[in-house]
């Protein structure tokens, strides 16, 4: 169980070659994970009104712009 999340970790921080560590692919994971985690402090603990319109439009600006910069450079990455 412990070496499968390993295993999985290790596929979606490096790039093709599963060796190289990633800078856009580990800095899309901590940046989704921090739009999480504030939008949930907003609607917690700031006591906010979720609004999914909002959120919706920000999940979908980080994720255009991490397809965008792993399209950029996909002929860069090693075992391309």
């Amino acid at each position: 169980m412990i070496s499968t999340m390993i295993s999985w970790v290790r596929k979606l921080t490096t790039t093709r070659d599963n060796e190289t560590p990633d800078v856009i692919r580990i800095g899309s994971i901590l940046v989704g994970v921090q739009f999480v985690a504030l939008a949930t402090f907003d609607a917690l603990a700031l006591r906010n009104g979720f609004d999914p319109t909002n959120y919706g439009t920000g999940a979908a600006a980080i994720l255009a712009a991490t397809g965008a910069a792993l399209w950029a450079k996909r002929n860069d990455e090693p075992g391309s």
